[in-house]
């Protein structure tokens, strides 16, 4: 038993001292908020799971694109390719690759992280460490060397200098 409020738009008649010192009161023809609510409803041990994956679903959606061919003639006899994948094999439902960029004629930035915290997820197993030959991953191109960097790809991994923060543990 409970309830669940969303709030999409307000409107009110006097400031409710909330940040932007006026009334929310739209006396044209007002805002038009449009959007879609996404509720999950889970048990705590799978809830990790659900929600990192099911937004990573949501926000890397494929998108359609199309365009005119180009100088290149459409030939209706050829078989149209329908699907492509820059990767050789799916990757485990834990690693997420956030950045495959270029960073120089003959080399790339490739980030891949770890999506779930330690005892994060509890039902599949999805917080336990992966390991993850690159070797062979990509279709389009090969490594030839790798160099692990610290997330912002700043300084090599055996040279990060961790900050040391002062901290005040007392009342």
């Amino acid at each position: 038993d409970g309830s669940l409020e969303l709030m999409v738009h307000r409107r009110l008649l006097v400031d409710d001292d909330r940040g932007v010192s006026e009334p929310l009161l739209e006396t044209d023809t007002g805002d038009k908020v449009r959007g879609r609510h996404l509720v999950l409803l889970s048990s705590v041990s799978d809830a990790a799971a659900r929600h990192r994956l099911l937004a990573e679903q949501e926000v890397l959606a494929p998108q359609v694109v199309l365009s005119l061919g180009g100088s290149s003639p459409y030939h209706s006899r050829a078989t149209p390719k329908t699907q492509f994948s820059g990767l050789r094999q799916e990757l485990p439902p834990q690693v997420h690759l956030l950045t495959l960029a270029r960073w120089g004629p003959k080399m790339l930035l490739l980030r891949l992280e770890h999506q779930f915290a330690l005892k994060e997820d509890s039902d599949r197993n999805l917080s336990s460490p992966v390991t993850l030959n690159v070797q062979n991953l990509f279709q389009t191109f090969t490594i030839n060397y790798l160099q692990e960097t610290t997330l912002a790809a700043n300084q090599p991994l055996s040279r990060a200098s961790r900050l040391k923060w002062m901290t005040n543990t007392g009342p």
